[in-house]
């Protein structure tokens, strides 16, 4: 098929589909006469790119939806990243207001330095450094406690560090397949694991007299073999190492703890629970 029935059939321009080529998305055939041949899966995938970039995708992102074993998925972190946009844009415009009502610059580029834009950015960065939906989990995880300013030194320091850290983070290419591989999870799945998990920190002895059984279920599981064959167990193990070696714990969660007061307050509460849990589970002894 020549360029000019691709246009027609795709709704696009003869500069667009040149355009999606230089960016190495197509790759037609060239005959001897110089004019280009797009065969049938070269057109489908012309009405996919067109059909994502009207969607607002960038070609950087086109191309990781076209790269990806499990686009819904994909789809779903550009999903949650849009909504980080949006709540920018409030922002930028709650700006704009205050510079309308009152034009000081000092002020403004003081709100812009400190203020909730930078949080934005690291729950972006946050989603963006770790494929498949954990790095949605960890943004959703975390950006409960990035509601605040960074506004003292301290602070300052802890978030170039997180920054830091995630902009040289390297995940190993074993880890990266897998957990490109985990099942799907909306933005919707992955903000009520992560209440339901707030929400046992802050009732531990609630949560665990409701849901004792289920617990000691899942926790009997966990140690048994047949969880060992299991794709999960070895995720979970390889998940496990990286955090040792990249410094996970050390960085990330020590300057999150410095940057967001309430993250440090949900970390000291975590703690008790999982004390408190292994406690119990020491008074009942093995099942």
């Amino acid at each position: 098929m020549l360029i000019h029935e691709v246009c027609q059939k795709c709704s696009l321009t003869k500069k667009a589909v040149e355009y999606y080529e230089r960016q190495g998305l197509l790759h037609p055939e060239v005959g001897d006469s110089g004019y280009r041949n797009y065969r049938d899966e070269e057109v489908s995938r012309l009405k996919e790119i067109a059909v994502l970039r009207k969607l607002g995708l960038g070609v950087s992102e086109i191309k990781d939806v076209l790269a990806s074993e499990n686009k819904p998925l994909t789809l779903s972190k550009y999903e949650y990243l849009t909504d980080l946009k949006k709540q920018r844009i409030s922002e930028q415009q709650k700006g704009i207001e205050q510079l309308i009502l009152n034009y000081n610059i000092d002020k403004a580029m003081e709100e812009i330095r400190t203020g909730l834009d930078r949080m934005l950015a690291l729950k972006e960065k946050l989603a963006l450094s770790f494929p498949g939906s954990y790095g949605m989990f960890l943004s959703i995880h975390f950006g409960r406690f990035l509601d605040g300013k960074a506004d003292t030194a301290e602070q300052e320091k802890a978030y170039a560090e997180i920054v830091d850290f995630l902009d040289n983070l390297k995940i190993p290419d074993e880890l990266e397949r897998d957990l490109e591989h985990v099942s799907l999870m909306r933005t919707e799945d992955i903000d009520h694991i992560t209440g339901t998990l707030h929400n046992a920190v802050e009732n531990p002895e609630g949560y665990m007299t409701d849901n004792r059984k289920t617990m000691e279920e899942y926790m009997k599981f966990l140690s048994s073999d047949a969880f060992k064959t299991t794709p999960a167990y070895k995720l979970r193990q390889a998940l496990s190492e990286f955090r040792k070696s990249s410094g996970y714990d050390e960085v990330l969660i020590a300057n999150m703890k410095m940057l967001s007061p309430s993250y440090r307050a949900y970390a000291e509460k975590l703690q008790k629970a999982n004390e408190l849990w292994m406690e119990r589970t020491k008074e009942r002894g093995p099942a």
